[in-house]
């Protein structure tokens, strides 16, 4: 019988009809087919004039291969004789003492009961409001070597990926091909796939290099008893992440921790309590990034020494014995091996402590004698590393462009499955075809509703010719436009804008001025959101699964309008590889003002940043007084506050 239910549930009823077509469907049919009369007599149950014994002597006699002509064999293989299953057999078993009018009723129902309970959680499955990314989820075109065209995943257009864009290898097995399908898939959703956003091949080399390392220092390791008494298995050293604030500052950071594993020879692994293993792919082929349940975090970090402790004590250790402060060359391994085994950096806005001796040569050095090192911020940290002549020399080598935010992201931050299947699918019904790609980012930071940010959305538009400007001065000539304006919409859109915002007054506001008004050319705007959760909540599972999604779908515009101070939107910016728009005077209303600017740092900023900074234990050179000035690829960022690295 449940081989019907999805004749009775097909998509074009609602759940409720179908459970009561169902319960009718069963309440009628179930006591008179065939397979319920045999299980019926199989248990004495029956309303033949013989009896059941005379039944079963019959049903032998079939077996046996000497019945009547009229006997059959059912698909189940039971053999079934005609005369004894016929339908007035039926209703004289339906009469018959042993299935009396009340059994059959009670069987009926609680049959019934039963079946309801499967046929809604069946109905909710196939009509639920997750329906459709399941759905996707179950339809999402595969890609079956590295190089393809993007038609092959339903895009339109014939725009082709090559293995040279990847950043992972290409698994040889099927399995793992779709164990993680936004590692391959991305470059379909992007603009800027030429040649030169290409993943650099020194940065490839060193990834190759790196997931070796990671699978040797955490295979066959008992990480937590390691990690307790500050031990590592030979020519092994370890970076522990553990995540801050919200999931831009996450991100961000995240990226920060890699890169400075990568800079100092260290495996990076995650703390549990991130939970970034809901959302990301794990990045490493053959190794897990994160540690193990009962690594105690917490613990050990807390009672590791904090950097400006360490460093602090280090350099009345050098004066005791020096006239100077700097270390002697000849001194610095007897430092490096007397460092502790646990050490600790808090990299935050509002630290008095201010762990900023961390971006010191000689500080560096000595870092690299600790076996176990905590890494805890929500800043972008990256822009410091460029102080450090070893680590700017290898910056530069690995990403010519420097433009690390941009490929290391990519690497490590790719959605898993369940989401990609979200944000392709978006992609796919509001952006796929489109000329023109717009993403506004207006961030709330009370969580309130700001209509001065509305308007300034429409100017900073407008302004930059983002969007075209809306007729509404001649309702003569508006009027005329509309007619041939509501056909051009019914076929095609123009321009695309993703607004993701807390508040969905910032996408209504927008998308109502394009909907009621002409543009200028005859355009078509369509403007969409993914989510609009009203308020921040950092640490829910789904509020934390859209975040990533409206970062990603962000990342696919052409253009980017930002908020200052956000790490949502510059992590989104770094991500696309683009340099972003940013509001001015954001929410201020300034109307004789520019509403918005071109900055210059392609992805976000270290914003509480060093400055007037000593660098104690390093000759006077070293010291990070006007950080604008102290390498090229470092300036502050135009319209938003703190440093960034700008392009080559």
């Amino acid at each position: 019988p449940v081989l019907i239910i999805p004749f009775l549930c097909s998509s074009e009823f609602h759940w409720l009809r179908c459970l009561v077509r169902s319960s009718i469907y069963f309440a009628v049919h179930m006591p008179l087919s065939e397979q319920w009369q045999q299980w019926l007599q199989r248990r004495g149950y029956s309303g033949s004039a013989a009896g059941p014994a005379a039944e079963v002597e019959d049903e032998e006699r079939h077996m046996n291969g000497t019945g009547s002509p009229g006997a059959y064999s059912n698909h189940c293989g039971t053999v079934v004789s005609r005369a004894a299953w016929g339908l007035g057999n039926v209703n004289g078993m339906m009469k018959g003492k042993a299935w009396t009018p009340p059994l059959q009723t009670g069987v009926v129902t609680v049959t019934s009961l039963v079946l309801l309970l499967l046929l809604y959680q069946i109905c909710l499955s196939l009509s639920g409001p997750d329906a459709e990314i399941r759905q996707a989820l179950h339809n999402m075109a595969l890609v079956g070597s590295p190089s393809f065209n993007c038609s092959a995943l339903k895009l339109k257009g014939d725009k082709m990926v090559v293995e040279s864009q990847h950043y992972h290898t290409f698994p040889s097995d099927p399995h793992l091909q779709t164990e993680c399908q936004s590692k391959f898939q991305q470059h379909c959703f992007r603009k800027n796939t030429q040649p030169e956003h290409y993943p650099p091949p020194k940065f490839l080399s060193l990834l190759r290099r790196y997931e070796a390392y990671h699978e040797k220092c955490t295979k066959n390791h008992n990480l937590t008893a390691l990690g307790i008494a500050g031990d590592t298995p030979p020519g092994c050293k370890y970076l522990v992440w553990k995540p801050m604030d919200g999931m831009g500052n996450q991100l961000l950071s995240l990226v920060c921790a890699f890169v400075y594993s990568l800079l100092t020879d260290r495996v990076m692994l995650i703390d549990t309590s991130s939970h970034i293993d809901n959302y990301i792919c794990n990045p490493f082929p053959s190794s897990s990034w994160i540690l193990p349940n009962d690594f105690p975090e917490t613990q050990l970090r807390l009672q590791a020494k904090r950097v400006s402790t360490y460093l602090d004590e280090t350099l009345k250790a050098v004066q005791r014995s020096s006239s100077c402060n700097t270390i002697l060359p000849t001194d610095l391994p007897s430092f490096i091996a007397a460092a502790p085994k646990h050490l600790h950096a808090l990299i935050i806005c509002c630290d008095a402590k201010r762990d900023h001796q961390f971006f010191c040569p000689t500080a560096q050095k000595l870092f690299s004698g600790a076996n176990w090192f905590f890494y805890l911020s929500h800043e972008y940290t990256m822009p410091g590393f460029y102080f450090i002549p070893e680590f700017r020399e290898k910056l530069n080598d690995w990403f010519p462009r420097h433009d690390a935010f941009m490929h290391v992201s990519r690497y490590l931050l790719n959605p898993n499955n369940e989401l990609w299947a979200k944000i392709s699918l978006f992609y796919k019904q509001h952006m796929d075809g489109v000329e023109k790609l717009i993403g506004i980012q207006p961030r709330s930071w009370k969580g309130d509703y700001n209509p001065s940010i509305s308007r300034q959305i429409a100017r900073c538009s407008v302004e930059q010719k983002l969007l075209p400007k809306t007729l509404q001065e001649d309702k003569k000539l508006a009027s005329s436009i509309n007619g041939t304006l509501e056909q051009k919409r019914r076929h095609n859109v123009d321009v695309s804008v993703l607004v993701t915002s807390l508040r969905a007054e910032y996408r209504d506001n927008l998308a109502l001025e394009y909907a009621n008004h002409p543009t200028e050319g005859n355009l078509v705007v369509d403007v969409v959101s993914a989510s609009n959760e009203g308020w921040q909540k950092t640490g829910d599972k789904q509020h934390d699964a859209n975040a990533i999604i409206d970062i990603w779908l962000l990342s696919f515009m052409h253009e980017l309008v930002i908020t200052p101070f956000s790490t949502f939107g510059s992590t989104a910016s770094g991500l696309a590889g683009n340099v972003p728009f940013v509001f001015i005077n954001y929410g201020l209303d300034k109307v004789l003002e520019p509403a918005c600017g071109k900055t210059n740092a392609g992805g976000p900023c270290f914003i509480v940043y060093p400055k007037e900074q000593p660098c104690d234990l390093d000759p006077a050179r070293s010291s990070i007084f006007d950080p604008n000035d102290k390498v090229p690829e470092v300036k502050l960022c135009h319209f938003n506050p703190g440093l960034g690295i700008v392009s080559a």
